[in-house]
């Protein structure tokens, strides 16, 4: 079955038309059989070398693979010893490239294995050892395909800033299943997937209306500790319900981007319109009556606004009234 495999294997890393790595030790080991360094022919320690030139290059071919498909995002085990073989086979097969003439002398004292033999079991191992790598990454990647777009969604909204130990905690548990298929445990790891991806939609809803409105919160939270809320306490009102408004939308609609902007915007829009009014009625307080500054400005905030809606420009009341009046002859 290891033979079986192993073919397997090297034929999908190899050139068209060549041998397998196994089938290269065969017909070596029938040609040097018994053989030394100092017995075997020039001939023979050429295709010797030849042989384990060929191992190599298809064991550097499945190597290059770990970076250009990002193995060790999936199996670091694997990858981690590939690389710890490949660093003995470079070094081994470097200085037998500066000496060919040595590929049929032993490899040590204490096997009787020839510096070829060792150059391609090391790359079988290679070839091994990558090929498994990669049945991890086919795994990782079918079966936890919702998952891994779920965290890569989680990643674009911060979701690992603001709610650290929540996606902490979710990412150790993907790792685990990852571990698991690695393993070979794709059934136990298929009834797991809808409980894991139940727990990070209910996160990213949470992460949505972080990144989206984080910063009025901040801000509102400010108002309620300030004059402006018991000054204006019905825009502050309105206020607090345009934030409601875009949370729920946020945790309803988490993937609609554009509509949880401009309701986030519109929250913006509100939290200006107040900082606008307390700037109007530090200007006026001095000439009216405390009691009656929020109905007056409101009053002349109604009739501003209606005049800059039949002019065209929308609702500006975010902005002071001075404003208001100069976009209002701009207009004219």
């Amino acid at each position: 079955m290891k033979k079986i495999l192993l073919a397997t294997i090297i034929a999908s890393v190899s050139l068209t038309g060549c041998k397998t790595i196994e089938s290269v030790q065969k017909d070596l080991g029938s040609i040097t059989s018994g053989l030394t360094g100092d017995e075997a022919t020039p001939e023979q320690v050429q295709l010797a070398y030849e042989k384990a030139e060929q191992a190599f290059q298809e064991a550097l071919t499945a190597y290059n693979l770990i970076d250009s498909e990002a193995l060790a995002d999936f199996d670091t085990e694997k990858v981690y010893e590939a690389k710890e073989v490949w660093q003995v086979l470079e070094s081994e097969f470097a200085e037998l490239r500066l000496s060919p003439g040595h590929a049929l002398d032993s490899a040590s004292l204490f096997s009787s294995d020839t510096v070829a033999d060792e150059i391609m079991e090391q790359s079988q191992q290679v070839i091994i050892l990558v090929e498994g790598a990669t049945v991890s990454k086919e795994r990782i990647t079918a079966v936890l395909k919702p998952v891994r777009e779920e965290f890569a969604v989680l990643t674009q909204i911060d979701a690992k800033i603001h709610f650290e130990k929540r996606y902490s905690t979710l990412n150790e548990q993907h790792q685990e299943l990852k571990q698991l298929l690695i393993d070979g445990k794709e059934a136990q790891v298929e009834q797991y997937v809808p409980q894991l991806l139940e727990q990070l939609t209910a996160l990213e809803k949470d992460a949505v209306v972080q990144f989206y409105f984080s910063e009025y919160i901040h801000k509102i939270y400010k108002l309620a500790n300030s004059d402006k809320a018991s000054v204006f306490p019905a825009v502050y009102r309105d206020v607090k319900i345009h934030l409601e408004q875009g949370q729920v939308y946020a945790q309803q609609n988490y993937r609609e981007y554009d509509g949880i902007k401009l309701k986030a915007d519109l929250v913006a829009h509100q939290i200006a319109r107040i900082n606008s009014l307390y700037s109007e009625y530090t200007n006026l307080k001095t000439a009216l009556d405390d009691k009656e500054i929020e109905n007056e400005l409101l009053k002349f905030e109604n009739e501003l606004a209606e005049l800059t809606e039949k002019v065209g420009l929308g609702d500006l009341r975010n902005l002071t009234f001075s404003e208001q009046l100069n976009k209002v002859k701009e207009k004219l």
